[in-house]
């Protein structure tokens, strides 16, 4: 087992909310061919979703890899800033992609590169053309060219969350970082609570001068996911969904009920954390579903260091929903992975990527999150801090894997899984796709009309899973505690695997102006227990319209929309 403790606190950096439009590709100086693509030669499952959790101590990185070897990299992140060559994680994940892929030397070409949030141990520290002292590891070695000292492998699409951006403001042309004690002031932060030179060196390679020798195989592929703009869907392969279904902190406000997280929080005497501006992405393939938000927090607190923690899961909880595999947020913290995030997302395996440290990673509480609900946890070490904040000695029982990397990897496209860990394998089956009477908590609302101006408003359902799930008894609602009553849906209904019901009724349930939520949820000796859910709010009344999904069962759009689908696919892009 890799034993590093981390040399550094953990680097902050930014966030923001009233986002701009996509960044403007910068024009390439020169077309990088791309490197060779994963291949049928590698040790990836084809024809099935793969999901590799790397060991990289106490970081983060993660390659996912789809049914035709089409490839997303999440994170890559380094214990110490000042590590290089062959020593860094970089070095070791290359090796580990060139192996799955089949590639035997040299760089390897990746379809999409996410980094989570801009932390140290999620991204690495990026060298910088005024360096004086060599610096370069994480995504910044892997993603530079082997003629400036990198690893060379090419990326189609490089996705940041929308921290900030560089401005030239001497117009030298060049973006300089400067230091602890003087940063620089050429970062205009866009959504950002605690800021640092982590931070301000990714930003100067992702959006630096054009031209400029280290940022060759990026240029012109950066996507910095705005709050303005529909958030990307991945093309990981025909029969992949795979959505961004959060960033930058959206739609969630700070402890006092009406501060956005998102927006330029740099300033404030107690900013946010960096972690709460993390990428959130669900990824479906059939039946099975898998999904991972970087170091989303889930309470409200004020760290001893000075930033706050926002519940950014309570908002993740309806947007992801039940799934199979869930990475656990923020290595296990105890300020992550709440008990409703867990119980909601309610998955079967969890992943914890953790190594040696003095933050209490993970928690008790957090494994105890996910025990509750039956999951087995697999960690990228054990044991990784030995007490945890309370200074009760952390209970590893039952906990799967050492050391080392943990491959999950689906079986009759998506209808099952296993995991590879150190000490073997284990199978699973999908929940809800195993035959006969499909399970009726993984049934998504799937688009809903309020207030036409004839006929009834109604709400249609999405059945996700293989089997035909039956819904009889179930019910659909309004905001919870107060509008009108709940809708039994009557006996004998029924969804196939993959398709759709819509129940109908008048006009008025359903708010055409204001706040509203729209629910699916089981109603039994007076106590809710819901499966799935949307809120809105519409500034004005609106009548004919919809609030759909992306695709069946894809993210919801936060837009109203005219295109109606009733009974139909949904469209798969945004208004």
């Amino acid at each position: 087992m890799r034993r590093h403790r981390f040399l550094i606190p953990l680097f902050l950096a930014a966030v923001f909310t009233v986002a701009n439009a996509f960044l403007s590709p910068h024009t390439a100086s020169a077309t990088v061919p791309d490197a060779p693509h994963c291949s049928t030669a590698g040790t990836w499952r084809q024809g099935e979703l793969n999901i590799y959790w790397f060991d990289v101590d106490q970081g983060d990185s993660q390659l996912v890899v789809g049914p035709t070897g089409r490839t997303l990299l999440i994170d890559l992140g380094e214990t110490a800033f000042n590590s290089t060559g062959t020593s860094t994680n970089a070095t070791r994940v290359a090796a580990e992609i060139r192996s799955i892929c089949g590639i035997s030397s040299g760089p390897v070409h990746l379809d999409y590169v996410m980094a989570s949030h801009q932390h140290l141990d999620h991204i690495g520290y990026a060298g910088n053309p005024n360096d004086t002292t060599t610096y370069g590891n994480g995504l910044y070695q892997l993603l530079t060219p082997l003629s400036s000292g990198g690893l060379g492998f090419t990326v189609g699409q490089l996705m940041d969350h929308d921290g900030g951006v560089w401005t030239d403001s001497n117009g030298d042309n060049d973006c300089d970082v400067g230091t602890s004690a003087a940063p620089s002031t050429e970062t205009a932060w866009h959504n950002a609570g605690t800021t640092s030179l982590t931070a301000k060196r990714w930003i100067c390679w992702l959006y630096g001068p054009s031209g400029q020798a280290d940022r060759a195989n990026i240029d012109g592929k950066v996507l910095r996911i705005t709050n303005a703009n529909p958030w990307p869907s991945l093309d990981l392969g025909t029969g992949v969904a795979s959505n961004v279904v959060e960033a930058n902190g959206k739609d969630v406000m700070q402890a006092d009920g009406t501060t956005p997280v998102s927006g330029d929080h740099s300033a404030d005497a107690t900013p946010p954390s960096e972690n709460d501006y993390s990428i959130a992405l669900r990824t479906t393939w059939g039946p099975f579903a898998y999904a991972t938000a970087g170091d989303s927090d889930g309470e409200y607190s004020t760290s001893a260091n000075g930033y706050t923690y926002n519940n950014i899961e309570s908002l993740l909880a309806s947007k992801i929903g039940a799934v199979n595999a869930l990475r656990a947020n923020h290595h296990g913290s105890s300020h992550s992975s709440s008990d409703a995030y867990v119980n909601s997302t309610h998955p079967q395996v969890g992943f914890i990527s953790c190594g040696v440290n003095s933050y209490g990673h993970p928690g008790n509480r957090t494994l105890n999150a996910f025990r509750s609900v039956g999951a087995d946890i697999y960690l990228a070490n054990n044991p990784c801090d030995t007490t945890d904040t309370t200074g009760a000695a952390i209970d590893y029982s039952g906990t799967f894997n050492h050391d080392g990397t943990v491959h999950l990897a689906t079986s009759s496209s998506g209808a099952g899984f296993t995991v590879d860990y150190d000490a073997g394998t284990r199978t699973y089956t999908t929940s809800g796709s195993s035959g006969g009477a499909g399970d009726p908590t993984q049934v998504k609302v799937n688009e809903f009309l309020m207030a036409p101006s004839s006929g009834t408003e109604w709400v249609e359902l999405y059945n996700p899973t293989a089997s035909t799930v039956d819904v009889s008894g179930y019910y659909i609602d309004d905001v919870a505690g107060g509008g009108g009553s709940p809708k039994q849906i009557p006996s004998g209904t029924t969804i196939p695997a993959g398709g759709r019901w819509v129940m109908d009724f008048a006009s008025g349930f359903l708010n055409n102006t204001g706040s509203e939520s729209v629910r699916f949820l089981k109603i039994s000796g007076g106590v809710e227990t819901v499966y799935d859910t949307y809120s809105y709010s519409l500034g004005s009344t609106q009548y004919d319209k919809v609030f759909h999904r992306a695709g069946d069962g894809g993210t919801w759009c936060g837009t109203i929309s005219s295109n109606v689908t009733k009974g139909t696919a949904n469209p798969t892009s945004c208004p």
